[in-house]
């Protein structure tokens, strides 16, 4: 059982109105707050819509750790630091995928944490590789080699929300788009997936001209290696 620091028992101690707000000793309260509600089973959305608003309101990263001189900075990182669900550490992705169990939908979880971003002016987008972009989202219709390679989850929602508010009500089973990624084709955000089929008359040269246009030079080189490791295990 983790032992409290004296400022934690204080914070403890106090009403949130005694606390302040945007405070340390608020942000101690919120940070307990978080820890419990990941602990206990049967959240709701309610409680995620009022922690997530708590959150804008204080902004705990932002004057947390604790008898340090720098702060997390983002809410990623404070709550990666010191949160966890199921004992692993509560990252951006960890918490979307907690709210589309709750909401029974990732278009909406998506949503509601990007719009929680731009209340307290973070919006992020996970880019190719992992790195974290600040400042708006990739046009990936200016830069093809970016489309080839693929894009997040969470780039395409922030643009499907520019076309439409209300897109993460028509995502869904049963809805007018099945997927984020069905409804990113549909309006054009992401070009459709294109299909080439190969039989043993195909021309090898066109094949894999096609190959490379559909799948771009990386995945097409890793195809190679991988056609390759093939052929390799076939004739041992």
């Amino acid at each position: 059982m983790k032992t409290l620091t004296r400022n934690e028992a204080l914070a403890g101690a106090m009403t949130a109105e005694e606390a302040g707000t945007a405070t340390f000793m608020r942000a101690l309260q919120i940070q307990g707050a978080a820890v419990a509600l990941l602990s206990r089973g049967g959240s709701q959305i309610s409680d995620w819509e009022n922690t997530l608003k708590t959150w804008e309101q204080n902004r705990p990263w932002d004057v947390l750790p604790e008898d340090s001189e720098i702060t997390y900075g983002k809410w990623h990182v404070w709550t990666e630091a010191t949160l966890k669900v199921n004992g692993d550490p509560l990252t951006r992705k960890r918490l979307i995928a907690l709210l589309a169990g709750l909401h029974g939908e990732t278009a909406k979880a998506e949503a509601q944490i990007q719009a929680f971003e731009e209340a307290i002016k973070q919006p992020l987008v996970i880019a190719h590789g992992g790195a974290r972009q600040k400042q708006g989202y990739p046009d990936n219709h200016e830069n093809p080699e970016a489309a080839r390679r693929g894009t997040s989850v969470g780039y395409l929602m922030g643009r499907l929300l520019q076309i439409d508010p209300d897109i993460q009500d028509k995502i869904g089973k049963g809805k007018q788009f099945r997927s984020i990624n069905a409804a990113a084709q549909a309006l054009g955000v992401m070009p459709k997936r294109q299909r080439y089929e190969l039989n043993p008359e195909v021309n090898t040269s066109n094949a894999a001209a096609r190959i490379v246009d559909i799948l771009g030079p990386a995945k097409a080189a890793e195809l190679v290696t991988a056609i390759t490791l093939q052929l390799t295990q076939s004739n041992d």
